[in-house]
């Protein structure tokens, strides 16, 4: 896959919109739905034409393009902290997993069973939301692959949010959805090293692709 800094920004953004929703139900039991929908549709585009078909485009990661500008800048709140440890939790773990070909294959194997089922669901984009039939099967995907591994990411909001079930459930598609674009940063030569060196030429880059 050719890689460039606007395909790698893309991923990156990926990554950091996934970690910015979760924080966001986490803290306020809530998150933008259309960004969620975006991320998780992502887990469907394995074959994608392009890097930024992946998202939708843009727009369709818009979340993680601003979380991603700002990282390269002054603010250093508990939010933003939060936000770059799961980051770099996801980065991690996706490296590992990456490396035992057995979990990356049982992780393939039953993404592809839901994307054959697709088709039998309900459109995803409902009244109430992103349907929840796919949110249950790619939280238990999130069980039985990416939350085998350690050093597990520990999700840090209210306990009042973090007691309810359908929130759990976002919260670990989100966290699957961060893997697929942790793996796609992974494949187009990213790691979390060139990730802190050159966070400012990412910055700017997703200051660039916001502005278009």
């Amino acid at each position: 896959m050719a890689s460039s800094w606007t395909d790698r920004t893309f991923a990156l953004a990926g990554i950091f919109q996934s970690a910015t929703l979760v924080y966001q139900l986490a803290t306020t039991g809530k998150a933008d739905e259309a960004a969620a929908l975006t991320s998780i549709e992502s887990l469907f585009k394995i074959d994608a034409d392009n890097v930024p078909s992946v998202f939708s485009g843009t727009e369709g990661v818009s979340v993680g393009l601003r979380a991603l500008a700002v990282f390269a800048g002054s603010d250093k709140s508990e939010a933003n902290l939060t936000i770059l440890a799961y980051v770099f939790s996801l980065m991690h773990l996706t490296h590992k997993m990456l490396r035992r070909p057995e979990l990356h294959g049982q992780l393939t194997r039953l993404i592809q069973s839901v994307q054959r089922q697709k088709d039998y669901f309900e459109s995803m984009q409902q009244n109430e939301g992103i349907n929840a039939t796919l949110l249950a099967r790619f939280a238990d995907i999130y069980s039985k692959t990416m939350s085998t591994l350690q050093p597990r990411i520990i999700v840090k909001g209210s306990p009042d949010f973090l007691q309810q079930d359908d929130i759990v459930i976002r919260i670990r598609c989100l966290l699957l959805a961060g893997a697929r674009a942790a793996v796609l940063w992974e494949q187009l030569g990213g790691g979390r090293v060139q990730f802190l060196f050159k966070r400012k030429q990412f910055a700017a880059m997703a200051k660039e692709l916001m502005n278009e």
